[in-house]
């Protein structure tokens, strides 16, 4: 994933910590199907409009499941070029190309129109995304922006816009050292609120080989830690108090709505 705005502005341009709304964090128990992922993303972004509080997400995916984004051709489902034939396939709301959701932790951030980051949402990748790299670098992982990968190293993008999104290049993807690719995030907007959801990559995919994850590029890697200190950094990063919950019956009720509606 990383799509929409790209220009980026220093965190500190949020406003001061007191200004940031308090976040409710949310750690999947279970792994769910691609269907209640992305419903349940566009559920906790719908009923944002009428709450004053940020929700951190942390979730998992019951099967290896591919999401297109929302901008790719509907055509795509029956292409050639989709190289997954047989995986659910599932749309997402942000846009980006296709990922396999497999080996990975998926984060969703859900942040009001209340939230000060509204006047400039391309904040939010740099925000959350230094605070991955610093958990990262934490846990055994030398990681950076890509802008700053190839800031350093002078490296051209490729102007080729391939299938699989994590073979595509954005300036606010995180990569591991080598310049691959191992954190991408996407954001969609209503009516002032916003939606980031974004992928980390731990383990390559039988179904991808020749996409590493964070464990084939970082034998020091600390998943364990990464994966327990992941929602209180992420939450930290854009909001004040945090607050563990599980699902409200709103929540839920409104994500089966959407999933009938499909």
């Amino acid at each position: 994933m990383s799509e929409d705005l790209r220009e980026t502005s220093s965190p500190s341009e949020t406003g001061s910590r007191q200004d940031l709304p308090e976040v409710d964090v949310i750690v999947d128990q279970q792994a769910y199907s691609g269907r209640f992922n992305m419903a349940m993303d566009e559920a906790l972004l719908e009923l944002a409009a009428d709450r004053d509080r940020s929700t951190v997400r942390i979730y998992r995916w019951s099967e290896p499941t591919v999401t297109l984004g929302y901008f790719q051709a509907s055509e795509a489902r029956s292409q050639v070029e989709n190289p997954f034939p047989g995986l659910p396939i599932v749309r997402r709301l942000s846009g980006g190309g296709a990922i396999l959701h497999d080996r990975e932790l998926t984060y969703s951030c859900v942040l009001p129109a209340t939230h000060p980051v509204r006047h400039d949402p391309s904040q939010l990748y740099v925000i959350v995304h230094q605070a991955l790299i610093q958990l990262l670098q934490q846990c055994g992982v030398n990681s950076m922006l890509r802008s700053d990968y190839d800031a350093q190293t002078q490296v051209k993008q490729s102007a080729s816009e391939p299938f699989l999104c994590f073979l595509r290049q954005n300036p606010n993807d995180i990569v591991h050292a080598s310049g691959i690719k191992i954190v991408g995030s996407a954001q969609r907007r209503r009516k002032g609120v916003i939606l980031q959801h974004g992928s980390i990559l731990l383990s390559a995919s039988d179904h991808a080989s020749q996409v590493p994850g964070i464990e084939q590029l970082a034998s020091s890697f600390r998943r364990e830690h990464f994966q327990d200190q992941l929602p209180q950094i992420i939450a930290a990063s854009v909001g004040s108090l945090v607050t563990s919950r599980d699902y409200s019956a709103e929540e839920l009720e409104h994500t089966n709505r959407l999933m009938a509606s499909e």
